[in-house]
């Protein structure tokens, strides 16, 4: 296991990274209504019970496998027909630590359940921007389900997105709006996911 606490070289990396791919200055923090991260997630463990909350926003069955694993922070993936969602837990407890708040990892988990749900590790070609977007978006919406603010599901991108777009991610920018347009989904309550279907949330990137 690698060490417990990041190298500098590490932090650096991981702070212009965005969420991990699918198999395939820090501005300050409201205090008000604030839900600290627990023990566990500063410790990089994530409750199992967070990934069934966000099953449970939509309403399906808990099938994901949540394992620590050598990744470099959190992603999707398929092996032997079974979906999993892996993560290092030295990015979880470093996240947890520079948000104070359970919503960073919340956001994450919720982005790469977004990823199975919107059959991005089906596919073959790894990241894009497009699918990353739907997985955010996915976010957002879950987030709020949850009873997470705006400002709260949008937070872990301060920390983790490029300001500009790459080959397998989108801009810090577009993943704000694509995470907010989710969020507002939420709030029509006649929003309804049938069992077993993707999330229709999709939008136009311009690309």
């Amino acid at each position: 296991m690698k060490q417990a606490i990041l190298s500098a070289a590490f932090l650096l990396a991981v702070v212009h990274l965005s969420f991990a791919k699918a198999h395939f200055s820090n501005q300050a923090i409201g205090d008000k209504e604030k839900v600290f991260a627990d023990s566990s997630l500063l410790q990089g463990e994530i409750n199992p019970e967070m990934l069934t909350e966000v099953m449970n926003a939509i309403g399906l069955h808990q099938d994901i496998e949540l394992k620590k694993a050598n990744v470099l922070n959190i992603e999707a993936s398929v092996s032997h027909g079974k979906r999993y969602v892996l993560y290092n837990p030295e990015f979880i407890a470093w996240i947890s630590k520079l948000t104070k708040s359970k919503w960073a990892a919340m956001a994450l988990l919720a982005h790469e359940v977004g990823h199975h749900l919107n059959g991005h590790t089906l596919k073959k070609g790894g990241s894009k921007p497009a699918l990353e977007l739907e997985a955010d978006e996915f976010a957002g919406f879950i987030l709020h389900r949850l009873g997470a603010s705006l400002e709260e599901s949008q937070e872990v991108m301060k920390y983790i997105a490029r300001p500009e777009i790459t080959n397998t991610h989108p801009a810090r920018a577009s993943r704000m709006l694509a995470i907010q347009s989710g969020w507002n989904r939420a709030i029509d309550n006649t929003a309804t996911i049938a069992k077993g279907e993707s999330l229709p949330l999709h939008i136009n990137t311009g690309n």
